[in-house]
């Protein structure tokens, strides 16, 4: 039987290069590369942010049976208040976040210049939504962070 000394040698090369520890198929180092380098931030494939815990607590605390009934900006102040925020104001959405009527900005926490966060009220106005602030949004943040102010020295 005669074998191609080229063939085993590159057999034996991949063969040493996979980490015997690594389960799946693994890219050569090129494709490695390209495959981890984040996405653009204006693709429309990007991943949305993780939600931090006060943002989790408010999404499971929202009620859609209580849109219907109460409206939004009201789901909105229970769900803040159940889960230790507060609601400081709701607006048209006007732009800001797409696919969205209403917008609510949440105090999260007044420490360290405020922590805040948004719920959305979809276009339909039958879902709502809960995300981080974005720099589409920061304008929006920086209002809050002087509406909080204000606040405070009343």
């Amino acid at each position: 039987m005669q074998t191609d000394p080229h063939a085993q040698t590159t057999l034996a090369t991949v063969a040493h290069a996979r980490s015997p520890f690594v389960i799946g198929p693994q890219l050569p180092p090129k494709a490695a590369a390209s495959a981890t380098k984040a996405a653009p931030a204006n693709s429309a494939e990007a991943a949305p942010a993780a939600l931090s815990l006060e943002l989790v607590e408010i999404e499971l605390a929202l009620d859609p049976d209580d849109l219907a009934e109460h409206g939004f900006r009201d789901t909105v102040r229970d769900a803040a208040e159940s889960a230790g925020a507060e609601l400081l104001f709701d607006l048209p959405a006007s732009g800001l976040v797409r696919n969205a009527q209403r917008i609510a900005v949440v105090c999260l926490s007044r420490d360290d210049g405020g922590k805040f966060g948004l719920v959305v009220l979809s276009p339909e106005g039958d879902r709502i939504n809960v995300m981080e602030p974005g720099p589409e949004t920061g304008g929006l943040v920086q209002f809050a962070k002087a509406f909080v102010g204000v606040l405070e020295k009343l």
